[in-house]
């Protein structure tokens, strides 16, 4: 049987990403990808990347990262993302750095996304670890992979906001699982204090699955600049940047 054609929840990773570390000038366009793990880059991107004009279905979204774990520095610049659908995707646009990394990840842009059957449409996380080997440690790092000028525009699609499990899931709760989310949300700022600046998501067009209404999380005291809506664990309300 042809992959699209199985139920979401049979569907398994078959290849966990493009390893793009370390890479210059590189452009992927009118792809369609099915059922993979992660499109994404890892660690050193250093000159311009782009990915333009494809379809993926049954993976886990246009990922950048993990990045800096066990310390490591990253150094991730100039990468647009424009112009993909995403169905049946555990998430759209993703970044997911480690808590005590280092470095820089800056001038990364999401534009153009389409998305259906998506449960977590835009999702930042800097405070990302192995959730397979166990919770989350604690530290007193003061450290972390700063990230700046990060731009989602026009995304518009559907939230899967009824209950599913995805293929990589072998835990309870599963590893994707977020504590305090609602499955309404279109948008997840985890951000780090004091190392994350200029992060907008603007002309953000969602509905659910089952109707209600389309909520947003993120916590107001670590992030100082507009993040075009009104940064909560709420109801999504744009703001000024996110007209």
């Amino acid at each position: 049987m042809h992959p699209a054609d199985l139920p979401y929840v049979e569907l398994q990773p078959i290849g966990w990403n493009f390893a793009t570390s370390g890479s210059n000038n590189l452009h992927a366009f009118n792809n369609k990808i099915v059922a993979v793990s992660d499109t994404s880059a890892n660690e050193v991107l250093p000159v311009q990347h782009a990915l333009r004009d494809s379809y993926c279905e049954g993976g886990h979204g246009l990922s950048i990262g993990s990045l800096g774990k066990g310390g490591s520095v990253a150094d991730v610049q100039n990468v647009l993302i424009e112009n993909i659908v995403m169905k049946n995707t555990l998430y759209g646009a993703r970044f997911k750095s480690w808590t005590g990394g280092n470095g820089l990840a800056r001038n990364i842009t999401w534009k153009n996304i389409a998305f259906e059957g998506v449960p977590f449409p835009i999702y930042v996380t800097q405070n990302y670890w192995d959730q397979g080997v166990g919770p989350k440690p604690n530290t007193t790092s003061t450290n972390n992979t700063h990230i700046e000028d990060f731009l989602f525009q026009n995304f518009v699609g559907i939230v899967k906001d009824v209950p599913y499990v995805e293929g990589s899931c072998v835990s309870d709760p599963c590893w994707y699982s977020v504590p305090g989310a609602t499955g309404k949300e279109v948008v997840i700022f985890d951000l780090y204090p004091d190392t994350a600046v200029n992060i907008v998501a603007k002309d953000i067009f969602a509905t659910t699955e089952t109707g209600a209404p389309v909520a947003v999380m993120c916590n107001s005291t670590t992030i100082s600049t507009d993040v075009g809506f009104k940064c909560w664990d709420g109801l999504f309300i744009r703001t000024k940047a996110g007209l």
